[in-house]
């Protein structure tokens, strides 16, 4: 007995061995100060094996999008871009991005020109979070990220210097009202954008404590009310078409579209715009979990505001299994969280 039980052991040793999983994909991130506000970024994967992601809203991308998180005396430096919301499928080729096993890419930019730096002083770099990896140009997983932190002895004259990426007195169209099919179905989205959040609020208010745990990773009555409130906030701002604190545009006044964005928002001013597939591509409501739609995207931009409820949202786990990986804290501030629970509810998935 004691010899079977001793070969039981050494085999469950080798197979354990054997079994050793491949080293998790990950992305490394080595920031490093060029010249006062000017950043260099080293991408790293640190996996055993090539990874191909969407670099929208990451490193790499060309638009004005939140790469880093500033710091003032511990307290975040407003952000002063973008924040896209894309599909997740069929993408196409130039957002993506193939790393090597040990691979690196480098991306250079002025923090200055999407943040009011002119102050001066200490400011605090760092960035963490999850990229959405792919498959057959489609969104199927996720990839950690997280960088060093630096700090940098900014010169605020210098900064000031620094031209802000987003003129608000230099769009390329300005788009005064909506109209024709495409004024039809935002106000069907901003209708539907109402109802789901309403619903969605009561859900995290007094509904299932599972489903509101499979996303925010908690069923502390005091979460839940804070999303309860947000939620309740973006339906009010959905269904203030005449006032409210932002300004929707059925198009691109600020050229920020590509072939794979849906809509933007610009949180310094309380502005959301959408793109051509917002229209082409997405239906008014979605008929399947976790699945893309008109009104769910709207909801997820109304999340980046803080005119609707402050502080607003980042992007910090996109589609269902980033965002249901994300902690409490982080899925409170994730966008597309709200926008995942608002359609499990919807659909009672």
């Amino acid at each position: 007995m004691q010899l079977t039980v001793l070969a039981s052991a050494i085999l469950a040793l080798a197979q354990g061995a054997l079994a050793i999983p491949a080293k998790a994909p990950a992305l490394d991130v080595t920031l490093s100060q060029i010249d006062n506000t000017r950043v260099k970024a080293v991408v790293k994967n640190t996996g055993a094996e090539e990874v191909t992601f969407v670099h929208l809203n990451f490193f790499r991308d060309a638009a004005p999008v939140k790469k880093v998180s500033l710091f003032r005396n511990a307290t975040e430096v407003p952000f002063n871009g973008i924040k896209l919301r894309f599909r997740n499928k069929g993408l196409t080729d130039d957002v993506l991005t193939t790393l090597a096993a040990g691979a690196t890419f480098e991306d250079e930019f002025d923090i200055a020109s999407t943040a009011d730096l002119t102050e001066g002083g200490v400011v605090t770099v760092r960035s963490q979070g999850v990229v959405p990896l792919t498959k057959d140009n489609k969104v199927s997983g996720y990839i950690p990220f997280t960088s060093n932190e630096i700090e940098l002895e900014v010169d605020g004259a210098k900064a000031a210097a620094v031209p802000a990426a987003i003129n608000l007195l230099d769009r390329r169209t300005k788009v005064a009202s909506c109209s024709g099919s495409r004024a039809t179905a935002l106000q069907t989205a901003l209708r539907n954008t109402v109802s789901l959040a309403n619903a969605a609020a009561s859900a995290a208010e007094s509904g299932s404590s599972s489903r509101f745990s499979e996303y925010f990773k908690t069923t502390s009555s005091a979460t839940r009310s804070t999303v309860a409130a947000r939620l309740r906030a973006v339906a009010r701002e959905a269904g203030s078409t005449s006032s409210g604190k932002t300004t929707y545009y059925c198009g691109d006044p600020y050229g920020y579209c590509d072939p794979n964005v849906l809509a933007y928002t610009l949180p310094s001013k309380n502005i959301v715009a959408n793109c051509d597939i917002y229209y082409s591509d997405l239906p008014a409501l979605a008929r399947s979990c976790h699945a893309q739609d008109q009104a769910t995207t709207t909801l997820h931009e109304f999340t980046h505001a803080p005119g609707v409820y402050s502080p607003g949202t980042d992007d910090l786990g996109y589609g269902y299994q980033a965002a249901t990986a994300l902690s409490t804290s982080d899925a409170l501030n994730n966008a597309d969280t709200y926008a995942l629970f608002a359609n499990a509810v919807n659909l009672n998935c």
